[in-house]
């Protein structure tokens, strides 16, 4: 314990107060630009990891049932105002109705009478017949786009898929 004598004052002065703020600030202006650029560094590494998940998903759904599919009714079209190739429908070995189509950037699913939604960030679908000799092979490609930050999106186009009809 510090015994304080007449006359002295406790406190600091005007310059020890100054360095502080100093320094204060120098370390504010270091690490703010470091906070911003780990946030927007994870934030587009979770969408990346998003919309590889959805795509993988989505990819193996339409190809596990397109590989059912008898080759005889496989049907590429499009809605009316989509891009071109952009839906597929067909019947598989059961006889059930399929059909995948982009609706905007909605990748929808109709299986029979049902209709259901299998992802909502697709910005480009398509699919085609890479050879014109052979109908039982249909390359599948699909780009998914999602916003991140700051009005910015993280696109990921997912490589074309081939699926062999083994029916």
């Amino acid at each position: 314990m510090r015994i304080q004598k007449r006359g002295e004052r406790s406190g600091f002065t005007i310059v020890e107060t100054v360095v502080t703020a100093a320094i204060l600030s120098l370390l504010a202006l270091v690490i703010a630009p470091l906070l911003v650029h780990s946030t927007r560094f994870f934030l587009l590494n979770r969408t990346r990891v998003d919309l590889q998940r959805d795509a993988r998903v989505c990819m193996a759904i339409i190809t596990k049932n397109l590989r059912q599919a008898n080759s005889s009714t496989i049907t590429i079209s499009q809605i009316a105002g989509q891009p071109y190739y952009s839906q597929i429908s067909f019947s598989d070995v059961n006889g059930v109705n399929f059909a995948y189509a982009q609706n905007g950037t909605l990748l929808r699913e109709a299986r029979g009478a049902q209709t259901k939604t299998l992802l909502d960030d697709l910005r480009f679908l398509n699919f085609y017949f890479p050879r014109s000799d052979d109908m039982t092979i249909v390359s599948v490609s699909m780009t998914l786009e999602k916003a991140i930050y700051e009005g910015r999106t993280k696109a990921l186009h997912v490589a074309t898929e081939r699926v062999r009809v083994m029916n």
